[in-house]
């Protein structure tokens, strides 16, 4: 078997569900080493470890390349053709769990950076890898290798996460609506791609913002309530005003990503049916967009809380997690040679996407607003399905493009 399919067998069998990343970035350690690439593994925790390893001068742009170890959940096994970790090979497809989210694209730019290695490839600059764990479970180790300096510098980001769909797919209405093309289109862009997969070049995705606002109030009879203080009202003035914040921002709305699209997912209060509460807290889940960043909006609702407080009540925040939205412009150097190189090597028309989930890459843009930063990678929407799988052909051919952007980007 070929070495890069025979490695990305080799991972694929290893169980890193939300955990045990270290068997993934120990074995990447050893095959860079191999190839003269030393690697850094950096703890976040006992069996979890990111891995952080450069080519290159040192004297030019920092580029990094992104990926994650961990998995989603094995699923129903008696669902899957095969053992969900057997990286069973079938009409040129590898399956198992996590391969094509994203164990392929992981490995691809490992590949990649040895390739360019052996080849004694000039880089002017630095290419950084870093293989990271926890992204399924709050960006984990991106959030670590942030707060350790890991992306101060970097000027470009290539996150190798699947951009990819079964060509057949484009004949859904749901599809077409996504790209924003009609029937006719989605043809003859089906038609002209000689491959099994069409992919995409995602140059957006949401950010996301998870809090929950508490409200304190004073337990008391419900027949007397004027001796205690109703934690509900407070809070149901709260929601009233948030509500009214968000309606301001309405037509805001990012050319690519839409607006921003807030959720109360949660609401608790009271102890009992004949008590004035004493406690209530609602939670919220948005998707923001850089127009309206997470930064921005904490502090527009830690001023709401400030003025609901003013006028007796006792709120307070809480912010679980906090990653940025990211937006690279079309005609950025970046996005655009992602399509020269992506269209030659893949032999498609690549169509630009903005996606409502995110990656790692929202941690890393905290440090540099005008990061150029892509997701773009082997696999396709069978991600955290049953016979998850990808297309051996395009892992190849993703490697070759790796190879050429790096070079590329670091002349």
């Amino acid at each position: 078997m070929e070495a890069a399919v025979q490695a990305l067998s080799d991972i694929v069998k290893m169980n890193t569900v939300n955990d045990h990343e270290k068997l993934v970035a120990d074995y990447l350690a050893k095959l860079l080493n191999e190839h003269g690439i030393e690697a850094k593994l950096i703890e976040y925790a006992p069996g979890r470890v990111n891995l952080v390893a450069e080519i290159g001068d040192g004297n030019g742009s920092v580029v990094a390349f992104d990926g994650h170890a961990d998995t989603v959940a094995l699923g129903d096994e008696s669902k899957w053709a095969g053992s969900s970790l057997s990286a069973a090979i079938k009409d040129n497809r590898l399956f198992g769990r996590g391969v094509t989210d994203m164990k392929a694209g992981l490995m691809a730019g490992v590949f990649a950076m040895i390739h360019l290695k052996e080849q004694n490839v000039p880089l002017h600059g630095t290419f950084r890898l870093l293989a990271t764990v926890g992204e399924e479970d709050g960006h984990l180790g991106a959030e670590q290798l942030t707060e350790l300096g890991y992306a101060d510098d970097i000027q470009t980001l290539i996150a190798g996460e699947p951009s990819g769909a079964d060509k057949r797919l484009l004949g859904q209405p749901q599809i077409q609506a996504m790209l924003g093309i009609d029937a006719e289109t989605a043809a003859k862009m089906a038609a002209a791609n000689p491959t099994t997969e069409q992919h995409f070049i995602e140059l957006a995705h949401k950010g996301s913002l998870t809090y929950t606002v508490h409200s304190k109030g004073v337990a008391a009879h419900s027949s007397m309530p004027t001796i205690g203080k109703n934690a509900i009202d407070a809070l149901m003035t709260y929601y009233q005003r948030q509500a009214a914040y968000f309606e301001s921002y309405k037509t805001v709305v990012n050319p690519v990503l839409g607006p921003t699209v807030p959720v109360v997912t949660l609401i608790k209060g009271g102890e009992q049916i004949n008590t004035v509460p004493a406690s209530a807290e609602l939670s919220v889940k948005i998707r923001t967009i850089p127009e309206l960043r997470n930064d921005r909006i904490i502090a527009g609702l830690q001023t709401i809380i400030d003025e609901c407080n003013a006028d007796g009540a006792e709120l307070s925040l809480d912010v679980q997690d906090s990653f940025f939205p990211v937006h690279t412009p079309e005609d950025a150097p970046l996005v655009q040679l992602a399509k020269k190189v992506g269209e030659k090597v893949l032999d498609q028309h690549l169509p630009y996407f903005g996606a409502p989930g995110g990656t790692d890459a929202s941690s890393y843009i905290v440090k540099n607003d005008n990061m150029e930063v892509i997701v773009f990678g082997p696999g396709n929407i069978t991600a955290h399905q049953v016979n998850e799988y990808v297309d051996l052909d395009m892992y190849q051919r993703f490697i070759t493009i790796y190879e050429q952007m790096f070079t590329e980007l670091l002349k």
